[in-house]
Order: structure tokens, then sequence, then C-alpha cells
């Protein structure tokens, strides 16, 4: 064979084909490193949307847990008046002997005093003193304050009465309304 032909035949036969696989053999390399990159990327955000879909789900039930409860909030917040509070207290007070506990007094103001008057929800605030035990006062607040939750004690003030009777109690509270 002529020295004419070797060299075409190593440079198409050899070198050529090498030369070749190299160029496929990166452009294969830089195409799954970037397929690895993408597939990573990806990966991550799929964790992640997987991840908030659960606590979303997770929030959904939480919330389904808590609808009769929030049903119950909302149905007091519209039916609740100061005729029913009255009448709260009423059942709240029954259960004590006169000796054990009198009303007095109430009175209503129709903005609030206390915390109420740095919030933008409506509130009031219902003035009420009483002669009573403390644990006839204790078992009637709690009662109370059960029975109507959007209430928030500002204070409550105890004296010696006057009559010796017992202790006189004087309770604000601001009571929450809706919008």
């Amino acid at each position: 064979m002529s020295e004419h032909y070797r060299q075409p035949i190593t440079v198409f036969g050899l070198i050529l084909p090498i030369v070749v696989m190299l160029i496929l053999v990166a452009g294969v390399l830089s195409y799954t490193s970037s397929v690895k990159v993408d597939y990573t990327a990806k990966k991550k955000k799929y964790d992640l949307s997987q991840t908030a879909k659960r606590k979303v789900a997770a929030l959904r039930n939480e919330v389904l847990e808590h609808k009769p409860k929030m049903a119950a909030w909302d149905d007091m917040l519209r039916h609740e008046t100061r005729g029913s509070f009255l009448e709260h207290w009423k059942r709240a007070a029954e259960d004590f002997t006169g000796k054990e506990l009198t009303k007095s007094s109430r009175s209503w103001i129709n903005y609030s005093e206390g915390i109420g008057k740095g919030i933008s929800q409506p509130s009031s605030q219902v003035v009420m003193s009483f002669v009573g035990t403390f644990r006839a006062m204790q078992s009637a607040l709690m009662k109370l304050e059960t029975t109507l939750p959007t209430m928030q004690l500002d204070s409550l003030d105890m004296t010696q009465d006057g009559n010796g009777r017992g202790v006189k109690f004087t309770t604000k509270y601001t009571v929450w309304t809706r919008k």
C-alpha cells in the first residue's frame, strides 16, 4: 500500500471516528448532567409541593374539625344581645341563694374603655355589681364566661359590703359583637 493511501485511511479510519466518538461522549455526558440538574430541581419543587399539599390537607381537616365550634361562635355573635346577656347572668346566678349572691346593679356603655378601645371590632362594656361570697362569685362568673366567650374581663373590684353580708364585687366586661 502506498504512502499516499495510508494518511487518509489513518485520518478517516482511525482519528476521525475517535474524534466523533469523543464529541458524542462529551455531548451525552453534557446532556445527562443537564438532565440530572433539571431532575434534581424539579424533584425538589415536587417534594415541596407535596409537603405543601399535606400541610393544606392537615389544615383543611383541622378547619373541618373546628367547623361546628365556629358555627356555634358565629351563631352566638349573631344572636347575643343585652337581653340575652341578662338571661345568661340570671342562669349563672340561679344556683345560689340570696345570701350567697345578690345582684345589685348593672349598666351598659356603648363603647369599651378597656381592651376594646384599641381594637376596631365593635364592643360594648357592661358594669355589674353584686354582693356575695367568694365561692358564689367565682362559680357564677365562671359559668357566665364559659357560656359567653365573647366577653373579656377588664376589671374586678372587691370591697367589704356596708351591711356586713359579704363582699361587694364590681366587674367590668368588654362584650365583643359582630360588625
